[in-house]
């Protein structure tokens, strides 16, 4: 049995007016277009619904007995569907991100004063995570999309690389000897530059050696031949900017963190001699439709980190 919306709404509209004409006008379809809807209704029902002559219509018995089940059928199934587009309207007003705490702390609420300006209807909601649980949350669909650096691919998300953040040194004010650039020395982003091999005796702060940040930079003490870093091991970013702000010593850390790093605390410098880019990603779930607030997003988050960390 294959019933359908529009039989049952034909079907109650003939009851109602007694008319296939009257009726067919309202469903705005010919009265023979009409007229085929019940008589495909009656086949699939075995009965007749109307008796119906030159000058009358009227439902039959059967017909009498149908009414209350179509019209609780038709009544349930524009109130689902009623519920549905308000459901849809509201997903489109809503935009979820997971993000690590260093990017959520740093980037994301200048990102969401600019883009709230901008689309006042949209609610932006962020879930700051470590960086595994950013993959998870996105995978599992509980957020539209992510943001974060040592993120990798899967067969069930997709990456889209949107800038680039460079190693960076902090330290205490004053602690790495730097002037205002020449025009030799400056950086093509307007950061001062250090070396590898320039890093000042001062303790090495550190990420755990388990994680993605700090096996780059310790990756990078290797092969320039610098030694592995001796200072504090902290658990995350902030800790060790804390850290490095008391003066307990320098670290190595993604640029992303610059705004953390007010000029009149730290001393910033770009790691060359070799600088070492690290991609900036968006991830987002396969096959899974964004909101459309997602990209206009994305551009305002590029914009506020470009200016942000000189990147």
């Amino acid at each position: 049995m294959n019933i359908s919306t529009r039989q049952l709404q034909g079907f109650l509209l003939v009851a109602r007016l007694a008319s296939f004409t009257r009726a067919a006008e309202q469903l705005h379809i010919t009265q023979a277009g009409l007229s085929a809807l019940i008589r495909d209704l009656e086949a699939q029902l075995g009965c007749r619904l109307f008796d119906r002559t030159t000058r009358s219509v009227s439902l039959t018995r059967e017909g009498q007995s149908l009414v209350g089940f179509a019209e609780r059928a038709v009544h349930e199934l524009e109130a689902a569907a009623a519920s549905l587009r308000a459901s849809a309207l509201q997903a489109r007003k809503l935009l979820t991100i997971a993000a690590t705490p260093i990017t959520a702390g740093n980037l994301l609420p200048e990102a969401y004063r600019v883009f709230t300006r901008t689309h006042p209807s949209v609610e932006v909601r962020v879930r700051d995570v470590p960086q595994p649980a950013v993959h998870g949350l996105v995978e599992r669909g509980e957020v539209d999309t992510g943001f974060g650096i040592f993120i990798k691919p899967s067969t069930g998300t997709e990456l889209r690389a949107l800038l680039e953040f460079q190693l960076i040194c902090i330290a205490p004010r004053g602690s790495l000897g730097l002037r205002a650039p020449t025009t030799r020395q400056a950086s093509r982003r307007g950061l001062p530059t250090l070396a590898w091999s320039q890093l000042p005796s001062l303790p090495l702060l550190s990420l755990p050696a388990s994680t993605p940040p700090q096996q780059v930079v310790d990756a990078y003490l290797k092969e320039t031949g610098q030694p592995p870093a001796t200072g504090p091991i902290c658990n995350s970013m902030q800790t060790i900017i804390a850290m490095v702000r008391a003066g307990h010593g320098q670290a190595i850390l993604p640029s992303m963190v610059m705004p953390s790093c007010p000029p009149q605390w730290f001393d910033v410098a770009r790691m060359v001699e070799p600088a070492v880019p690290l991609q900036f990603y968006q991830i987002s779930k396969k096959g899974h439709a964004l909101p459309i607030a997602t990209q206009p997003f994305v551009d305002t988050l590029v914009d506020v980190v470009r200016k942000l960390c000189r990147v």
